[in-house]
């Protein structure tokens, strides 16, 4: 795949008066690498953005290296995506009153969920568009984060296979692993969360409103069963369609470094951390993008 390149002439949001960014493939099945780009605030030019949209649409993943954004201005350069959304919660909670990021520390013992194939708030009835994840303080080793891409997985599949998946439907539910009643120290919120998060349902199979590519809509963390089938088939065709989720062929590992970001299309890009960092410290800033 040819190297894209763009020279951005505008100075404005830039530290240099012209400066050139590549973007490279990352991993054979999915994701690219951004190198070169440096943000500095305001608006980000035109051209610099569809090029950055392009390329995230086409590999479903970007990583920029450490320098591209700081803490200070890690939002604001996102929202050339979209609408930034803050989804915090009780082990999420915000970065500041004046920002729509989030911390998510692994000091607290109880985001274990993180460590589930997931896609963010998949289990609303309209999931974020995007999420990127701002490495503050990392591990010396471990803590990689594994992304997958769920539309290689499903175009992986038999044909036959493929085209009975998409006369199914599936349930979504905020609590499907039993993980939630850890996480509320107060029971009486947990209890007004779980009523206010009711069980959705949807098509196994997805089609991207934007690349018009098909996906499988399955994760183990909030995925429960599949409609209109026995408890046994249910259960064979999700632990069919996770492990293709899973599979090391649709697969990336990113390892991070202090100031690292990644950027992913939270509609066709699942994604779950590695716990091998012992008693490290792992935090990121969050945000998620409509």
């Amino acid at each position: 795949m040819p190297i894209l390149e763009a020279e951005l002439l505008d100075k404005t949001p830039l530290r240099d008066t012209a400066q050139t960014f590549t973007i490279t493939p990352w991993q054979p099945a999915l994701g690219a690498v951004v190198k070169g780009l440096r943000y500095d605030g305001g608006a980000i030019p035109e051209e610099t953005r569809a090029s950055l949209k392009k390329a995230l649409l086409d590999h479903g993943l970007l990583t920029f290296e450490p320098g591209t954004v700081t803490g200070q201005d890690f939002t604001e350069f996102l929202e050339a995506f979209g609408d930034v959304v803050l989804y915090s919660g009780p082990l999420t909670p915000a970065v500041s009153a004046k920002t729509q990021a989030n911390v998510v520390d692994s000091t607290d013992k109880r985001v274990a969920r993180n460590y589930i194939w997931h896609i963010d708030q998949a289990f609303r009835p309209n999931p974020p568009n995007y999420t990127a994840l701002l490495g503050k303080i990392v591990p010396e080793f471990g803590g990689d984060t594994l992304f997958s891409n769920a539309v290689l997985a499903y175009e992986r599949l038999d044909p036959l296979f493929a085209a009975y998946l998409e006369t199914l439907t599936v349930v979504h539910y905020w609590d499907a692993t039993g993980h939630m009643a850890d996480r509320f120290l107060d029971k009486e919120e947990f209890a007004r969360q779980r009523a206010l998060n009711a069980p959705i349902e949807t098509s196994i199979v997805r089609v991207h409103p934007e690349t018009g590519r098909k996906q499988l809509f399955v994760n183990e963390s909030y995925t429960t069963y599949i409609k209109g089938v026995s408890r046994t088939v249910s259960q064979s065709l999700l632990t069919i369609l996770f492990e293709a989720i899973k599979s090391p062929e649709v697969q990336g590992r990113f390892h991070w470094t202090p100031g690292a970001l990644v950027l992913w299309d939270n509609r066709t890009v699942q994604h779950r951390g590695i716990g091998d960092f012992a008693s490290q410290s792992r935090v990121f800033h969050r945000v998620c993008i409509n």
